[in-house]
């Protein structure tokens, strides 16, 4: 900041502050003024004392008449007449010196020792409150007390000599207190205005700041949002046409091909799934439903999915189970997301060794751990780790390390679940994460029921009826070739009214709706299955398709009362969620 720009700062503020003290101080002026009046009569000439008492009440007014003048442009947040303001202030103040001047001159007129015992307090008084009250500004302040102590000189000089002496010893004394002090006020003032400015500045600049990095954070939603839609359309046709065409291919070295291919698909597909749970997190459209749950089926499930993964690698899997009776208070999917992350996480970093999972009871408390002899982390790094696509020691993004979301996610649904994470790790000695989850009784576990029995029932897809809408050609040719597969009786369109006309024309009625959530001319997939639910007259299981990740699309997605999936949609997710759509009520 420019220097002139901080002197105009300060200036304003001292005449702020004088004007806040003013009442007071014009108060205390008239009614010692009216004291000395009193005290004085008949020891004083009347006409003297009148006229001075006259002058005292004239700067009162004036005085009253400039603050109210000047109250309206000093008090808003920012002041104008500055100027004017002070130049009031100033008259005021000098004539009030020079009114109590003219008093310290009354041993010319009356030197007598009643005179002499009422005017030195009083204006021992005056002095000191013009060095609290007017220090804030020096020019006001030695306007003031010039006059007042220099004129009080010359009316000793009149005394006797001894009381002369006395009362000069005693102006002089007065003199240099009144100025030692109202230094060392206007040197206070002046620090506590420089720090107030300096704070405010920097308050501005912190919150300039978090405005352009909100701005900056608000872009890269958006980027990510609309690269994430328009890379996730031809990837989610990829796999739908890819789907299609496995069951054509019987030869071994095509198969071997389909496999690397099916390999590659899926890690792209991970990747934006990784970028859509941070999405989701961040959009708060994830619910959280903690309910008592048996820890040991959760560690069971993770346990036969990581165990080959990490033979296959050549590492040492050890999982110590908890007792059937341990159970905690979670969410069991959120939960079963942290703890995968972390056991993925120990794999990925450790080349070879072994990867521990351990569950330790606690009396209202269950601690699991997941440690590992991979190669540790450095402790002023425990907290970046945790950022969205940090990673240690993979500066070219080798992606069998992962992306770099997994323990952003585990992060946010630590804080979402209220299960703190803990991190033990130096170089060279592994790392070990512990999550803390609270205790509960085994009564109120509910019962889990087979997997078996949860897919009972579900009947094939083959001749059934389904409308697909979709703007994008190759999505849709997607569709067409994978329902063909599954022997289904696809009615495809690009819009709601265009598969209204071709339903209308082929008289069929649809058994399931699947649309894409963003359609053309502003219309949603929300809005496209309700157009043909109203067009068939009675309720139709409906799915929204989407690509979008900005957490306003997530939450209008969400909050539509339909089924929603997350481009690319694997296959054999799409045809599971159709089986138990259809298999239920509408």
């Amino acid at each position: 900041m420019q220097d002139a720009s901080w002197t105009a700062r300060i200036r304003t503020e001292q005449v702020r502050l004088i004007y806040r003290n003013y009442p007071f101080t014009l108060s205390a002026n008239f009614i010692l003024s009216l004291l000395v009046i009193c005290a004085l009569w008949g020891e004083v000439p009347t006409a003297a004392l009148l006229g001075w008492g006259a002058f005292g009440t004239a700067l009162t007014l004036k005085g009253a008449a400039d603050y109210l003048l000047c109250r309206g442009p000093l008090a808003g947040p920012s002041p104008t007449a500055v100027d004017t303001a002070a130049r009031r202030f100033a008259e005021i103040a000098w004539c009030t010196g020079a009114m109590w001047g003219v008093a310290g001159l009354s041993p010319f007129l009356a030197p007598s020792t009643q005179v002499q015992q009422v005017l030195f307090p009083a204006i021992t008084g005056m002095a000191f409150g013009g060095a609290a009250f007017l220090s804030a500004d020096r020019r006001l302040f030695y306007g003031y007390i010039v006059p007042m102590l220099g004129l009080t000189l010359l009316g000793a000089a009149q005394m006797e000599q001894g009381n002369g002496l006395v009362i000069a010893g005693l102006t002089f004394a007065l003199a240099f207190a009144t100025l030692a002090f109202a230094h060392n006020v206007h040197a206070m003032i002046q620090r506590s205005l420089v720090l107030r400015f300096e704070n405010m500045d920097l308050i501005q600049a912190l919150k300039l700041q978090k405005e352009q990095a909100d701005y900056a954070n608000l872009s890269k939603s958006r980027f990510l949002a609309a690269a994430s839609h328009d890379l996730r359309q031809p990837m989610h046709a990829l796999g739908l046409l890819f789907e299609s065409l496995r069951p054509r291919i019987d030869d071994e070295a095509s198969q071997h091909l389909l496999r690397t291919i099916t390999t590659t698909i899926h890690t792209l597909e991970d990747l934006f799934n990784a970028l859509l749970d941070i999405s989701k997190l961040d959009a708060g459209v994830i619910q959280c439903a903690p309910q008592p749950l048996p820890l040991r089926h959760t560690l069971e499930r993770i346990e036969a999915e990581f165990r080959p993964l990490a033979e296959r690698k050549g590492l040492r899997f050890a999982m110590h189970l908890p007792a059937p009776h341990i159970a905690v208070h979670s969410d069991a999917a959120l939960l079963d997301r942290m703890v995968r992350n972390l056991v993925s996480n120990a794999i990925q970093h450790t080349r070879r060794g072994t990867v521990l999972v351990a569950c330790r009871p606690r009396a209202t408390a269950v601690l699991i751990e997941v440690r590992d002899s991979g190669p540790g982390i450095q402790p002023e790094l425990h907290k970046e780790i945790f950022q969205e696509f940090y990673q240690i020691n993979n500066l070219e993004r080798d992606r069998s390390h992962g992306v770099g979301l997994g323990l952003a996610i585990v992060d946010r649904l630590s804080r979402m679940l209220g299960h703190p994470v803990a991190l033990r790790s130096s170089p060279g000695r592994g790392s070990t994460f512990t999550v803390e989850l609270p205790r509960c009784h085994i009564s109120a576990v509910p019962p889990v029921l087979p997997a078996a029995q949860v897919i009972e029932g579900l009947q094939p897809l083959r001749g059934r009826s389904i409308a697909a809408i979709d703007d994008d050609p190759i999505v849709l040719e997607g569709m067409r070739q994978l329902f063909e597969h599954w022997g289904c009786s696809l009615t495809a369109a690009a819009s709601a009214d265009e598969l209204l006309a071709r339903l209308a024309t082929q008289s069929v009625v649809p058994e399931i709706v699947i649309s894409d959530y963003r359609l053309r001319n502003g219309e949603t997939g929300a809005q496209a299955i309700a157009k043909v639910v109203a067009f068939c007259g009675h309720p139709i299981p409906g799915v929204l398709v989407t690509g979008d990740t900005a957490p306003e699309r997530l939450r209008e997605a969400a909050d539509s009362g339909h089924a929603v999936l997350h481009k690319p949609v694997r296959p054999g997710k799409l045809r599971a969620l159709m089986l138990h759509l259809l298999d239920g009520p509408a």
